[in-house]
């Protein structure tokens, strides 16, 4: 029965595949065929940063205030925001198959965080990266006072910046990057190495071992653990790029259902509970109203695929898990009694078109709705293409929807309301809600929430404890170097600041090296782009190569004096040194290979001989006359052998006598002690 059961969900879980591919090919032709709409350029980037563990002390200053907010769990962080650590303080940001986690006393901004590139200044303090996985093209750069860190594999790295800002350490715990500097300076940093560099030009540099871990470490690598038990168990489910997925096992359970596949239900709620009442609103450019949960599993279910209420509970349906879904604000439709009235909402369900309330190319409008709904077997693709298709020409005229029977506006505790005002000053929506009559709200129409509440000063978060220390801003104005430009947006907010400049980022002006990923996980939907190729072809694994053998870069005018060779490697030694040391080293072989035979040839000897002592012989004079030759054999080589005379298996001769043409690969011949071999960019972790 077991079995039977195991045959029909593996084959309806390749009929939902083959239909999610369908419906994501479909929406890309209809995104295509519109070539009245503008774009993509204007259209919001497709992730965040979840701020997924804070203790302690942590201010967010967000992208276009002047003021310091409470860094709330679940808080989605984009290109501007700005987070300070106090003494006491840890945090933990999750981009979905990385994560950037952040000590005491340290300053981190968001540069530039979207499909290809997580962009973070760090100008005092120290974070650790850890990249899990990431998608061909993509890459991951840290920029500080004194040098830019770029990573374009899996790895673990530890940031550290003094709070004078001079100087940079480099501890690469696993995998390997690349670090930039002035006068287009550059060197690759490799696993268990630990980088001190003074200055930007990259003349002084300090290479030794990792010589210990401290707590930051520890609680670091017990993170790792966490998020690779999670991967292994969640993957069957929901994608391993859903931003906050890791939390779903530990407070929820997942079941098969007929009608919508794998249903997701939590565990840990109270009696009554229903999806978007446990927290509040905030505005978070450029997608406006954004949902901040106060659950701690209440990021994911909130910003991708869908809720339903199913035989008396609330469970979440996932995006299809071979797609990669684009995050959102929030999943759910308001209904309002206009602007200065309350308002109110409830969650979309399973296959219901998501209206955006900010601006959207079609293309982005289609991928943002085909990957975050799963196709179930009584809802086809071409019936959630059409929807799409009506929706989006409402929603491009600015005109309210119609004729949408939506199946969780009259589900039990589904529809939630509050005044205007508790909605925006980012109050908690349970201590606000309001008791509403259903008559009252049933014929209400659908409408953007910009159309009921317009932001405040008191919308971009929750206000910070007056208790807590007062948090700086001097240390945001110490400029950074970088390799890739920052967000246009980062500027721009940063010019609202009071007494900051336009940009403390100064670009280095170098080309990065254009060097093969190591590909995990999938590219994002490209948003319709006509005629363009795939982006997410696995690139060649290349062999793994030895880490360099050198502990130590001590003085400066040494490092001076290497660099003046390409990346400190100095010049390779000629063909003929490197053929007479591959001969040395096959006749050291051979030379090492026929001592161990003759040691094994000397042992047989021994064996044999022992044996000959241990078979007794009967003397002489106890055995009769007649009978001598019963106990003495015939000679016979297994018990009495011929003198053994060693002679060389042919195939250790002399190399001259034998095989003269064979020789080892060149990648296999051993090099000299003093030359760095060639950077490995797809070490394995």
């Amino acid at each position: 029965m077991r079995a039977l059961m195991a045959v029909v969900s593996f084959s309806r879980g390749w009929r939902m595949l083959l239909a999610t591919l369908l419906l994501i090919c479909a929406s890309l032709a209809w995104a295509q065929s519109d070539d009245s709409q503008p774009g993509d350029a204007g259209d919001p980037p497709a992730r965040v940063a979840r701020l997924s563990y804070a203790t302690g002390d942590l201010g967010l200053m967000p992208s276009g205030s002047t003021d310091w907010s409470a860094a709330d769990v679940n808080r989605p962080l984009t290109n501007g925001d700005k987070l300070s650590s106090g003494a006491d303080a840890r945090a933990e940001l999750d981009l979905g198959g990385a994560s950037l986690r952040i000590n005491s006393q340290s300053d981190v901004g968001v540069l530039n965080l979207n499909d290809q590139i997580g962009q973070f200044e760090l100008t005092q303090g120290t974070v650790n990266l850890t990249v899990r996985n990431i998608d061909q093209g993509a890459t991951y750069e840290i920029d500080t006072p004194t040098l830019a860190l770029v990573v374009n594999q899996p790895g673990t790295f530890r940031i550290d910046v003094g709070a004078n800002g001079n100087g940079t350490t480099i501890t690469v715990i696993d995998g390997g990057g690349i670090v930039y500097g002035e006068n287009n300076a550059q060197r690759d940093v490799f696993s268990g190495r630990t980088y001190e560099v003074a200055d930007s030009t990259l003349n002084n540099i300090t290479v030794s071992d990792i010589q210990g871990r401290d707590e930051f470490d520890a609680w670091c690598n017990d993170r790792d653990a966490q998020y690779a038990n999670t991967d292994n168990t969640q993957q069957q489910y929901v994608s391993s790029d859903v931003v906050g997925a890791q939390d779903l096992n530990q407070y929820g359970d997942w079941q098969q259902d007929e009608d919508y596949g794998n249903v997701w239900y939590p565990t840990t709620v109270v009696a009554g509970w229903a999806p978007y009442q446990n927290g509040h609103w905030v505005w978070i450019g450029p997608w406006g109203w954004t949902w901040v949960d106060a659950m701690p599993w209440g990021f994911a279910p909130y910003h991708y695929g869908r809720w339903a209420y199913i035989r008396n509970r609330w469970g979440w349906i996932p995006c299809p898990p071979r797609a990669r879904p684009i995050y959102a604000p929030a999943l759910v439709a308001f209904v309002g009694m206009g602007a200065g009235g309350p308002v109110g909402w409830f969650p979309l369900g399973p296959h219901e078109v998501y209206n955006p309330w900010y601006r959207a190319s079609r293309g982005y409008y289609t991928n943002v709705n085909v990957t975050n709904i799963a196709i179930s077997r009584n809802y086809n693709q071409t019936t959630v293409i059409n929807n799409i298709h009506n929706q989006y020409n409402y929603y491009r005229d600015g005109r309210p929807v119609t004729g949408v029977d939506y199946v969780n506006r009259n589900a039990p505790h589904a529809f939630t309301a509050v005044p205007a005002q508790a909605f925006a000053s980012a109050r908690n929506v349970r201590s606000s809600q309001m008791h509403v009559d259903p008559q009252q709200w049933a014929h209400a129409s659908v409408v953007a929430p910009t159309a009921l509440q317009r932001p405040s000063s008191a919308s971009f978060g929750q206000p910070r404890n007056a208790n807590m220390r007062p948090l700086p801003a001097a240390g945001f104005n110490r400029p950074v170097v970088a390799v890739n430009a920052p967000s246009p947006s980062v500027a721009a907010n940063a010019s609202f600041r009071a007494g900051q400049p336009a940009s403390n980022v100064r670009m280095l002006g170098v080309q990065p090296r254009n060097v093969p990923n190591v590909v995990s996980g999938r590219s994002y939907p490209r948003y319709a782009t006509p005629g363009e190729q795939p982006q997410n072809v696995p690139a060649p694994r290349q062999a793994p190569q030895p880490l360099p053998q050198v502990p130590h870069f001590a003085p400066a005018q040494q490092i001076q004096q290497v660099q003046q060779a390409p990346h400190y490697a100095p010049a390779q030694p000629s063909f003929e040194q490197q053929q007479r040391e591959r001969e040395a080293t096959m006749e050291q072989q051979q030379q090492q290979q026929r001592q161990r035979d003759a040691a094994i040839e000397q042992q047989r000897m021994e064996a044999v001989q022992r044996e000959r002592q241990y078979t007794p012989e009967q003397p002489r004079q106890y055995v009769p006359q007649q009978q001598p030759r019963q106990y003495e054999p015939q000679p016979n080589p297994s018990y009495r052998p011929q003198p053994y005379q060693y002679q060389a298996p042919p195939q250790y001769a002399r190399p001259e006598m034998s095989h003269p043409a064979q020789q080892p690969h060149p990648q296999n011949a051993p090099q000299p002690h003093y030359a760095p071999p060639a950077k490995n960019d797809n070490q394995q972790h």
